[in-house]
């Protein structure tokens, strides 16, 4: 396990987030020597083997991401300041 901090630059989002809703935006830094990193909330179920689904990255380059929501009517909670 990596121990994660935020980095210095953005401590100030410590007090708006929840440390699990925000560090995840700085994986790519906080974990410089990974050349891949794939974030899931604990509440995701795979239908399909997680290796189907990592296959679709290695499609991509470095100028490529992908994200997925999904819709729920009515939730638009916003964290407060």
């Amino acid at each position: 396990l990596v121990p994660l901090e935020y980095p210095e630059e953005f401590k100030s989002l410590k007090n708006l987030f929840r440390p699990c809703a925000s560090l995840r935006l700085f994986l790519p830094t906080l974990l410089p020597n990974e050349n891949a990193i794939m974030y899931m909330d604990s509440d995701v179920i795979f239908l399909r083997p997680l290796e189907e689904f990592w296959s679709f990255f290695a499609k991509m380059d470095d100028q490529q991401a992908a994200a997925g929501v999904s819709f729920v009517p009515g939730y638009n909670k916003r964290p407060q300041v």
